[in-house]
């Protein structure tokens, strides 16, 4: 891959940095007639569509060519431009299942808080705890500004590839075609399929461009497959009383990528990579494998509540860590309890309790 994200690789993708995100555009061999192909919209904050811009002028694109953007799941910092894309005339693609819930906007996010914090109170978190947290989130806005650290400076001045640079941005959309498992995706030469992918979002999508030539497919990824990290599962309710599993549906979908035989790797977050699509699903289940077995440790000597089971995995965790790492652990947990290993029960008060089963 080249080591400069204003051109075009030898796949004919061309990379584009936005704060902490890559997005990727893919023309059609004659981009003028044909048209360019975009996976995801990217973010919205002060100077992103001009950054954008900028990058598809230096490889001789320009926005008005983009006919298609794919979107792989409705996260801000995935689809918060996807409005601008529409008044530029492309047609946004993807999960209509995913973007429903951006659709309904504050509302939704207001109740699925609502029930994780209920959720989290049955898992053992303390009220008071919780409380707290909870508090100093939503006072933080009306605090006032602290002098900038050395630290602060320094990361504020920092490439903007590396971070976002403002507050991200975003208004809700409609979809001009809705895309089902397997759909393709056409613009002149360039053909791409649809992949449901649930797990990090319940209607996270992948894609997919077979090979070209010898070199193998590629896949764009966006928070499914990551270079550098692990992502993170997430905590979603489709119901009061249905939670979507985040975790093993996540490696189901990882399992189901690796029979795809890509080679290349387009990751939401992190740089391009060549020949890295199965090393990095390695890693990824790996590195859940071994959480899963420390879960197993803990319970060895009795039952634990999940916050119990937290606490043991993270003793020193600041209150603001606590609700990634809370769904992290949830995760681990629904995981293990599907397979059998561990016994999740409900007491008549809704408090829950981890046990190895016998």
């Amino acid at each position: 891959m080249t080591d400069r994200p204003s051109l075009l690789d030898d796949r004919r993708v061309l990379p584009i940095a936005l704060g902490a995100n890559w997005i990727y555009a893919l023309p059609a061999a004659d981009p003028a007639r044909d048209g360019v192909l975009l996976i995801d919209a990217g973010p919205d904050y002060d100077g992103a569509w001009e950054a954008l811009v900028a990058q598809l002028h230096a490889a001789g694109l320009n926005p008005s060519q983009v006919r298609t953007v794919l979107i792989t799941h409705a996260h801000l910092d995935h689809c918060g431009l996807a409005q601008r894309w529409q008044q530029q005339g492309a047609q946004l693609a993807g999960s209509a299942d995913e973007v429903s819930r951006f659709l309904l906007g504050d509302r939704v996010a207001r109740h699925q808080a609502d029930l994780v914090v209920r959720f989290m109170l049955e898992a053992g978190v303390p009220a008071d705890k919780l409380e707290q947290i909870i508090r100093r989130r939503r006072d933080r806005p009306a605090s006032p500004p602290r002098p900038e650290s050395p630290d602060q400076r320094a990361a504020r001045q920092r490439p903007s590839r590396e971070r976002w640079p403002d507050v991200l941005r975003g208004t809700p959309f409609q979809l001009d075609r809705e895309l089902a498992d397997g759909d393709e995706i056409v613009v002149g030469d360039r053909r791409l399929r649809f992949i449901a992918a649930p797990g990090h979002t319940p209607g996270n999508a992948v894609y997919l461009e077979e090979a070209q030539d010898a070199a193998g497919a590629s896949l764009f990824s966006g928070d499914q497959l990551l270079p550098h990290i692990t992502p993170n599962p997430g905590l979603h309710f489709h119901s009061r009383t249905q939670r979507f599993r985040s975790l093993p549906a996540y490696t189901r979908s990882l399992e189901r990528i690796a029979t795809l035989g890509a080679q290349h790797l387009y990751p939401g977050h992190g740089e391009p990579r060549d020949g890295s699509v199965q090393d990095a699903i390695d890693r990824t289940l790996s590195h859940h494998t071994k959480r899963q077995q420390r879960v197993l440790h803990f319970l060895r000597d009795g039952p634990l509540s999940p916050y119990q089971v937290l606490a043991k995995f993270f003793p020193h965790l600041p209150d603001a860590r606590l609700w990634q790492a809370f769904a992290e652990v949830i995760g681990h947990i629904d995981a293990l309890v599907e397979r059998g290993e561990v016994v999740e029960e409900e007491s008549e008060s809704g408090e829950r309790t981890l046990r190895r089963p016998g």
